[in-house]
């Protein structure tokens, strides 16, 4: 009788097991269409940082909702490391001021994370 009780427990369990998979990539869209829901919603911006090759301004920040050229003329506090990402959720501010380069406009960056996608 006690094995009886125990096949029954063990079969149970097995049938109330989850056959439900997840597809890992599926799940990573997800979170990172939140995560760019949840930037965007903070004020963030979507922006592209590309190396220079003028001396007047090293970095050109692109950020998507604009059409024109940043230049970010405070870059260098925020990633003192050199490692300076290629693509990155940025807060700016225009500043009153002459151009350091001909391609770009200068702005202050209040703050910077680095983005996945």
């Amino acid at each position: 009788m006690l094995k009886i009780a125990y096949l029954f427990a063990m079969l149970s369990l097995y049938t109330c097991a989850t056959t439900k998979t997840t597809n890992t990539a599926e799940a990573k869209a997800d979170v990172q269409q939140i995560d760019e829901k949840e930037m965007i919603e903070k004020g963030f911006s979507k922006g592209t940082i590309t190396v220079n090759k003028s001396k007047d301004c090293p970095y050109v920040l692109t950020v998507e909702e604009y059409q024109d050229k940043l230049d970010p003329i405070n870059l260098g506090e925020f990633f003192k490391d050199g490692q300076i990402p290629e693509r990155v959720w940025v807060k700016f501010s225009s500043l009153r001021m002459p151009s350091r380069c001909s391609e770009a406009r200068p702005v202050s960056i209040n703050e910077i994370n680095k983005r996945s996608k």
